[in-house]
């Protein structure tokens, strides 16, 4: 027997459950066995035959939903190593920037850490072999390890101009999804959920717990940009928001069992009373739209920003006996008032293109809402915040249906507009523009951010750009064939100037601060969640 015809044989064992829609020609084979001996016997250059494999089975999955994926050995430990919450490594946060391995930070408490290594060090060696021009895909393999394994470091630093080689024995690293969790006031909390792995219940609730300690009477939850995780984990977090009995979110399969389930929430959870906002975009998915749309139908709070993605179906992964993974959609999840949130697509790989490029372009809902949805507020062009309420009760409310229904998702209650970026603005990000001039900043001993290197609080408080942003950001846009355009950039210097700001926040504090500078100082969406938890509280 072949061994792609075992392969097809574990696969049916592994849980597929139906039949997949190759017929069987035969007792000895199949339309895939046979062209696959084809191909073996008859094709003008040799073949590998794991890839072809790897290749059929990945065709059979393109056939199905976007969401049906085939994941090789390698991608499937990386992938699988970050949901657990913990891996063994070095534990830096590292960017690729200008062809040089960059440490964001070190993480706390981890190897790096302890070795001495330092926010802003440029890793341009590993174990003797120069690291110079390193693709960021190939990092992890070079970094993470066995724990107990030894990996030589040739670091430069900038602020000293010094080259040197550390020793890095690799450790257990616990990640966290939780991105952020600050007092945003005296009385309010925010928490920023980057993803939903196994660790993410219990990471929210102490993250919770602290901000309480610490006066916490009203709650701001960030999902945006959040392509979701694990469903149980979404439901963890809901339950310590809802009070006992609530419905959080239910799925549908036609093979029941454990992919048909009711989840309901329990008593004691952290923070069942209090104001709660969740921020939303139209990154906000799977498991961050579960959460969205459990606190929306029970009322528990209020959703401000834009249409989440629209992912409402769910998968159950399949290990393969060569440690890939086959990642399958098995139910269709609901929300607790019956909503089923997934957004229209097409079968087979130009569908699956289709699909994930219009999560960028699909501006047909947003168009509605700012010609039916109620206008609560204006200010000039940097905000407009539009009410979703009585969207449904106008004329228009047929056409609306079938847009919302072909475009899925969560409908905020009040959906935020921003100002739109200018080109120049987003060439100075896609150019890393913004992050070479903050490098040099941060490299430079004689500028006036090293004061700041030791208090978060001071930097955030007292810090202000270089007077002379214009001049810097010439001088790099020249060097990165970026077209500077005056105008424009007096259109955004106040976000060009807080985007620097943010950055070099990141690279000295980490991205709890990064994100700190942002929200305080520049957030649209963060401003009428303010308004809005205030007005719940009062």
């Amino acid at each position: 027997m072949s061994r792609i015809f075992t392969v097809i044989i574990m696969l049916l064992i592994g849980g597929f459950g139906y039949f997949i829609g190759w017929r069987m020609n035969s007792g000895t084979g199949g339309k895939m066995v046979d062209t696959y001996n084809l191909i073996r016997s008859y094709y003008v250059d040799p073949v590998n035959a794991d890839s072809l494999q790897s290749a059929g089975v990945r065709g059979m999955l393109q056939s199905l939903d976007p969401h049906s994926i085939y994941l090789e050995p390698e991608k499937a430990a990386i992938t699988q190593s970050n949901f657990n919450g913990n891996f063994e490594g070095i534990g830096v946060e590292f960017d690729v920037v200008r062809d040089t391995l960059l440490v964001v930070t070190p993480l706390a408490g981890g190897p790096s850490e302890s070795a001495g290594i330092m926010p802003g060090d440029r890793i341009i060696g590993i174990d003797s072999k120069n690291v110079i021009g390193i693709k960021p895909s190939a990092v992890l393999g070079k970094l993470r390890g066995e724990r107990g394994t030894r990996v030589r470091l040739r670091i430069y630093r900038p602020l000293t101009r010094r080259t040197i080689d550390f020793l890095v024995t690799r450790g257990k690293i616990s990640t966290s999804s939780i991105d952020a969790a600050f007092l945003d006031d005296a009385r309010t909390g925010y928490i920023r959920i980057s993803q939903f792995v196994e660790t993410t219940g219990s990471e929210f609730h102490n993250a919770v717990q602290k901000l309480r300690d610490k006066g916490m009477r009203k709650l701001i939850i960030d999902v945006r940009g959040n392509p979701g995780g694990y469903l149980d984990q979404a439901v963890a977090v809901a339950d310590e928001l809802l009070p006992a009995g609530k419905l959080i979110v239910y799925t549908k399969s036609r093979h029941g069992g454990d992919d048909q389930m009711k989840y309901l929430s329990t008593s004691g959870g952290i923070f069942e009373k209090g104001e709660v906002c969740l921020l939303v975009d139209r990154g906000s998915a799977s498991a961050a739209e579960i959460l969205a749309g459990a606190l929306q139908d029970n009322r528990r709070a209020l959703l401000i920003g834009e249409l989440t993605f629209g992912k409402g179906l769910v998968q159950r992964q399949f290990k393969l006996p060569d440690d890939s993974v086959v990642r399958l959609t098995v139910s269709r999840y609901f929300t607790p008032s019956g909503r089923q949130i997934q957004r229209e697509y097409d079968d087979g790989l130009q569908g699956r293109e289709r699909y994930y490029k219009e999560m960028f372009t699909r501006n047909l809902p947003g168009g509605f809402i700012k010609k039916y949805g109620d206008l609560m507020y204006r200010e000039g062009q940097n905000i407009s915040v539009y009410s979703t309420g009585s969207l449904l009760k106008n004329t228009a409310a047929d056409s609306l249906r079938a847009v919302l229904a072909k475009a899925g998702g969560i409908m905020p209650d009040y959906w935020v507009f921003g100002k739109p970026y200018s080109n120049l603005y987003q060439e100075l990000y896609a150019k890393g523009v913004i992050e070479d001039i903050a490098l040099k900043l941060i490299d430079d001993p004689s500028d006036p951010v090293q004061k700041y290197r030791s208090s978060a609080t001071s930097y955030l408080d007292g810090y202000h750009v270089p007077v002379n942003l214009e001049a810097l950001v010439r001088k790099e846009c020249a060097e990165a064939k970026v077209q500077f355009n005056q105008a424009e950039f007096d259109r955004d210097r106040a976000d060009i100037a807080l985007a620097l700001k943010a950055r070099v926040a990141r690279h000295l504090f980490g991205t709890e601060e990064q994100i700190r500078v942002l929200v305080s100082e520049g957030d649209p969406v963060m401003k009428v969640a303010r308004h809005f938890i205030e007005k719940s509280a009062s």
